[in-house]
């Protein structure tokens, strides 16, 4: 079994061959480079803004203690590989700045997907300027670009799921095998355990083996599909609830017979957020609608700060403050009515694609409007799929005459959509939270802030 497990990643190998060939040698140093000073930019204009979470978090982890990395059940991954990376940055750097540090570590995670949003969809596509200009539309949509440079959640697990979408896109086309279905068990594990809510995705997978008509390069019967899907099932249920049995009863010694209420008791720590009534859980009136629309508008523009109310409109459709947005929901109304006149195909082209953004999108837009709608955090996810949608649509358009004429075109609409992510939300987030040290919503955590500022890394502070 264990050789066959080991011969199983034997197309690993293949990456050598991958190298021989000048021309994607030549796509992959560009890529490389281009990241390299995607991020150099954003560690310039790196966020110096102290909220609530990041300041929480961030305490939680330089405390050391096993039970704070481990309190919040939702994301158990993010705190405590935060503590086994504070322990590098304190080897690397020093006892010191250990906010700075963990921005660090979010914002290499973020460029390294960016780098790998892009490696994959110009090998899928054989689209380099195409794939320069999503990796840039994922960068510059405000969620994305706040939560990279935070030290925060949100991130880290959404880059996971895309992840795990571009590889089931991967291995749905080009086949699976032991070792591909191993490393998207990896990838699916810690993607739930970067946050608890993306049990959602574990349809990603499956889906991909359902699509996938090889198997280590041969046929892929359909009772075989079932076996697999099962085992697969099985196999990451069974390590999750293992870890959250494990977490839960031995290191943070939580149980059965407290009161359902108290923090000792195992379901009230697991389902902390519900059993709190908290969000989506919580009482009173909700508009659902209103939430989904300020939540996914703010993941991609953010002019004014998060607030309520319509940002759009269209009786005024070039005044400074309803511009943009109105230019960005004119982008996504555009990309709709291409994807419906172009439905057939669209549908053809790219089926694949299409049903695991269905599990992607779909189960996300319901979950999360109903969960913490009105809040752009939940939305970084839902925003690169979306645009991953955008960039297939644009592509469905070129007709095998007018190939080159209309990709020209496409792209100069998509690097006009860039253009104003850009222009947007860095002069109005990204800039203003890189130009000085500042503080909000801390009331009641001032002790927390104080104990990791100031950051001697600043050298004006």
């Amino acid at each position: 079994m264990f050789k066959r497990s080991l011969e199983s990643l034997e197309f690993l190998k293949k990456a050598e061959n991958i190298f021989r060939s000048p021309f994607i040698w030549a796509g992959f140093l560009f890529l490389v480079c281009f990241t390299g000073i995607l991020f150099l930019f954003d560690l310039r204009f790196l966020s110096r803004h102290y909220d609530w979470d990041s300041i929480v978090y961030t305490h939680n982890i330089v405390t050391n203690k096993y039970w704070k990395v481990f309190f919040n059940p939702h994301h158990i991954g993010f705190e405590s590989t935060g503590l086994l990376y504070l322990k590098f940055w304190h080897w690397f750097h020093g006892p010191d700045s250990a906010m700075f540090g963990l921005r660090l570590r979010v914002l290499v995670v973020a460029s390294f997907f960016i780098f790998i949003l892009m490696l994959s969809y110009w090998r899928l596509y054989k689209d380099m300027v195409g794939a320069v200009l999503l990796g840039l539309a994922v960068h510059c949509s405000q969620g994305f670009w706040f939560y990279a440079q935070h030290n925060d959640t949100p991130l880290i697990h959404s880059c996971f799921t895309a992840a795990l979408f571009l590889l089931c896109v991967w291995n749905s086309k080009n086949g699976w095998s032991p070792g591909k279905l191993f490393i998207a068990g990896f990838l699916q594990v810690w993607n739930v355990y970067y946050h608890q809510s993306d049990t959602i995705f574990l349809t990603f997978v499956p889906a991909s083996v359902l699509l996938a008509n090889k198997w280590r390069g041969r046929s892929f019967e359909y009772s075989y599909k079932l076996k697999l899907i099962f085992v697969y099932l099985l196999s990451v249920v069974l390590i999750l609830t293992l870890s959250y049995l494990y977490v839960g009863f031995i290191l943070l010694e939580r149980n059965l017979t407290a009161p359902i209420e108290s923090e000792k008791n195992f379901a009230n720590w697991l389902f902390l957020y519900a059993s709190q009534e908290r969000w989506g859980a919580a009482p009173g009136p909700k508009n659902y609608i209103m939430n989904f629309y300020r939540g996914i508008g703010d993941a991609f523009l953010n002019f004014e700060g998060v607030k309520n109310g319509l940002r759009v409109n269209t009786n005024d459709l070039t005044s400074l403050k309803s511009f943009p947005y109105n230019l960005n929901l004119g982008f996504w109304v555009g990309i709709l009515l291409l994807a419906f006149l172009n439905w057939l195909r669209l549908w053809k082209s790219y089926k694949t694609e299409l049903i695991l953004l269905f599990f992607w999108l779909i189960p996300s837009f319901v979950f999360y409007t109903w969960w913490e709608g009105y809040f752009f955090e939940f939305w970084v996810s839902s925003v690169i799929g979306l645009l991953i949608f955008a960039a297939l649509v644009f592509r469905s358009l070129e007709f095998e005459n007018f190939r080159f004429g209309i990709r020209s075109i496409s792209h100069i609409i998509f690097f006009s959509y860039v253009s104003l992510l850009f222009l947007v939300n860095f002069t109005y987030s990204t800039l203003p939270r890189s130009e000085r040290s500042h503080k909000s919503f801390i009331e009641g955590i001032e002790d927390k802030y104080e104990r990791i500022t100031p950051e001697p890394v600043y050298l004006n502070e």
